[in-house]
């Protein structure tokens, strides 16, 4: 994972179709949550179908669209993840931001690249070469990072 020469990419957090529209101007990216798989679920989140639009309307703006599952997966909610997966895969989702193991398994089971969340604590050399040797294609650091 190399990262010489690449530009810092602003990547926007979307809750509702008016936060996508609104990053649309200036946004290299956005990602955004979907039910009850990410850390922002008791905010406003979209469903299945809206993740349509949003990776679409991306798309037409030449933004990289990101789906978040950046909590712990538990057993009973694996199943609910694999759709989750199959539909972002269907809707050509540009990567998926991981936490748990079995997000990132689920991820590339599916060949949709993933980026390794802020959750993971990933403060050293050690971690990164960690989450690259399984296939991440980008990390987000710690918060302790910054």
């Amino acid at each position: 994972m190399k990262t010489i020469g690449k530009k810092v990419e602003l990547v926007c957090p979307a809750k509702n179709m008016k936060a996508v529209k609104a990053a649309l101007p200036n946004a290299d990216s956005i990602y955004f949550g979907v039910k009850k798989f990410n850390m922002r679920m008791k905010s406003e989140n979209f469903t299945i179908e809206e993740m349509k639009d949003v990776v679409r309307i991306c798309h037409e703006h030449s933004i990289k669209a990101y789906l978040t599952s950046n909590i712990l997966i538990y057993e009973n909610e694996l199943k609910e993840l694999k759709e989750l997966l199959d539909a972002a895969k269907t809707a050509e989702i540009d990567a998926v931001i991981v936490h748990d193991f079995a997000s990132i398994q689920a991820a590339i089971d599916r060949k949709i690249p993933f980026h390794v969340s802020t959750q993971c604590n990933i403060t050293n050399s050690i971690a990164a070469k960690f989450y690259e040797s399984l296939g991440a294609s980008k990390l987000i650091l710690a918060r302790e990072c910054s």
